[in-house]
């Protein structure tokens, strides 16, 4: 098929699990490029803040086995940044390891965004995110898994970023 995008991984393969404790090795040994750290955290960071915040829920993206990448959703009040809405969720910390980038887990990652959140946030209507301007490859990923970008922007901490939401 003309135009088609070819994931080097099986959909299938790609879950999305809470973080448990045996998901915190293969965490703690993530890598990223220093540049993609202006846009994300490092997983356990932002694990150990989920762990003081019983409004953050950390996830682990899985393939197969093993654990490829790490998210966070936010039901906190910095929500309200992103959107107005009454049951949104903040996704952040969004990140795939560096020696699995390029495969297609994120955009696979994403697709199963939908039934992660209705099984553990089942009264969530609306998905937020921003992603930094000056990272137009994380916004094509977002925008292919079904984000809509809402036109708004607001300031991060590495510059402006557009908003995105995905409703549920």
């Amino acid at each position: 098929m003309r135009g088609a995008i070819t994931l080097n991984v099986t959909e299938k393969k790609i879950t999305l699990k809470k973080v448990a404790s045996h998901h915190l090795t293969s965490l703690k040994q993530f890598t990223l490029h220093e540049h993609q750290l202006a846009f994300t955290s490092m997983p356990m960071p932002a694990y150990e803040k989920c762990m003081l915040d019983p409004n953050r829920l950390p996830v682990a993206i899985k393939e197969g086995v093993r654990t490829v990448g790490f998210f966070v959703l936010d039901q906190g009040d910095d929500v309200f940044s992103y959107t107005t809405r009454p049951h949104a969720i903040l996704l952040r910390a969004y990140s795939i390891n560096l020696p699995d980038q390029g495969r297609g887990i994120a955009k696979a990652s994403l697709r199963q965004l939908k039934p992660f959140v209705e099984k553990h946030r089942p009264d969530c209507r609306e998905v937020v995110l921003g992603v930094n301007k000056n990272n137009p490859s994380a916004k094509k990923v977002y925008i292919q898994a079904g984000f809509i970008d809402t036109g708004k922007q607001k300031m991060g901490r590495s510059g402006p970023q557009a908003i995105l939401k995905f409703l549920m």
